[in-house]
């Protein structure tokens, strides 16, 4: 039998290999002096040199999507590679007209018929479709991907299905999903044992999980999962944050307990999910296990996972172990010092509440609509037969907060504020006013039905008693 044996050092190189001084780039401001080193020796002809600085100005860790919509623009004959990485980096952009950016280039791609797309351009140009709800452009290219013979590839059928699940239409992604599903099992077992396949199959099988999930049809949700032929973590996570997020924190914890029985390990996703229900339940030993396990794991504790740990630990009635994972936080933002100084108000350390605002102000960071009640709301003063949040939100409702949240964005700062009630103020708004007397460093006079209360400097002149 006759069979050829590549010698490796034949083989084409990556585009990257070829171009080492564009790789070795840290910053945009280096490629763009090599940008113009290879215009100005007329390099920037070649395709793969145009095309490696078009693939890190649009995808490296350093892009600047401008700057290579830029150099996109003055290529002359861009190949398909070309065509999918400023397709992508539109598409993945967080802007919001960067994705209808991806459609529009798309199409122009379609109709200039210089270049075809291929299973890489499909995946780019539906998560777009999917990002901007544009239901009617997304079946127009579903109609392509069946055009171009691509409609049995794995990932641009999940792409495909995703679409359908974020524009809302169900039906037509569980149609496409049971299609691949009887094409999958009716494969030999090479195809069966493909992994690319296989990897597809799984994603398509979590895209459905977390369309059902979105819905809040958590029956269809949990029956696709205990049907999945094989879970990924992304397969957990869709179920835990979806139970999590929807206020099922009985069944977020029972999923958390069946994955660690498994052999699908928790991820950083995962242990943000699971907290909040961990907290709502005051599960402290659990949450204790899931702080030891992101440090024997490595998993690093940012600002959104030691919120989450500090929010645990506050509510677990732990508030000294949530300061100290609070203080060993390398980056602080205004959910972290939203998350402590409200624990520290919920222990009743209302001084020590005080003061970490303070520091949050003297570090720049800008205070959060959370960050300023600062002290536990009394719910006692609700009459009404509401749950506990009902009760909380009904007293952010009552006139003299909102005279005072009026009086100080209509004001200049340290300028007195005056407030008539016609009822007795509750000790709700009481607590409130001292709080705000003190952080906004204003004197808020409050004459309810029985008598004057002078709030400064974080107390009132009625000493409490009124």
């Amino acid at each position: 039998m006759n069979s050829t044996i590549c010698n490796p050092t034949t083989l084409p190189s990556h585009p990257s290999s070829l171009f080492p001084q564009i790789t070795l780039c840290k910053t945009i401001k280096d490629l763009k002096q090599v940008h113009a080193h290879l215009i100005k020796t007329s390099q920037i002809h070649d395709p793969l040199a145009a095309a490696e600085v078009l693939r890190f100005s649009a995808l490296s860790n350093h892009r600047d999507i401008e700057y290579a919509c830029k150099v996109f623009d003055q290529m002359r004959q861009p190949n398909c590679f070309s065509w999918n990485t400023i397709i992508r980096a539109l598409a993945e952009s967080n802007d919001d007209d960067k994705p209808l950016g991806a459609l529009l280039l798309f199409f122009q791609m379609v109709c200039d018929a210089t270049v075809e797309p291929n299973q890489f351009t499909f995946p780019s140009v539906l998560k777009a479709c999917a990002q901007t709800a544009r239901l009617k452009e997304g079946k127009q290219v579903h109609g392509l991907v069946v055009k171009y013979g691509l409609d049995s590839d794995e990932f641009v059928v999940s792409n495909l299905v995703r679409m359908y699940v974020m524009c809302g239409v169900m039906k037509d992604a569980h149609v496409l999903f049971l299609r691949n599903l009887i094409e999958f099992d009716k494969g030999d077992e090479v195809v069966r044992n493909n992994k690319r396949k296989e990897e597809g199959n799984v994603v398509l099988w979590n895209v459905m999980v977390d369309g059902y999930v979105r819905l809040g049809e958590f029956g269809a949700a949990r029956d696709l999962f205990d049907r999945m032929p094989q879970r990924s973590v992304v397969s957990w996570n869709a179920m835990i944050s979806g139970y999590a997020q929807h206020g099922f924190f009985k069944e977020a914890i029972e999923m958390f307990h069946e994955m660690q029985m498994g052999d699908v390990y928790p991820n950083y996703v995962t242990l943000v999910s699971v907290l909040p229900a961990i907290s709502r339940f005051g599960a402290l030993e659990l949450g204790k296990w899931v702080h030891l396990y992101a440090e024997k794991h490595g998993i690093e504790i940012d600002d959104v996972l030691g919120s989450a740990l500090v929010d645990m630990y506050s509510k677990c009635g732990s508030i000294e172990k949530a300061l100290q994972v609070f203080e060993r936080l390398p980056r602080k933002n205004a959910i972290t010092w939203s998350t402590i100084i409200g624990g520290l108000a919920m222990h009743g350390r209302a001084n020590d509440a005080l003061d970490y605002f303070s520091r949050m102000e003297r570090a720049g960071v800008t205070p959060s609509d959370v960050t300023y009640i600062g002290y536990k709301p009394d719910t006692s003063q609700v009459l009404l037969n509401l749950d506990e949040e009902e009760k909380e939100s009904a007293l952010h409702y009552h006139s003299e907060k909102i005279a005072v949240a009026f009086g100080l964005i209509s004001t200049s700062p340290h300028t007195p504020l005056q407030i008539v009630k016609n009822l007795r103020i509750c000790e709700d708004c009481h607590s409130s006013m001292k709080l705000i007397s003190k952080i906004y460093k204003r004197k808020i006079i409050v004459r309810d039905r029985k008598r004057f209360h002078h709030f400064e400097h974080g107390s009132c002149s009625c000493k409490d008693y009124w």
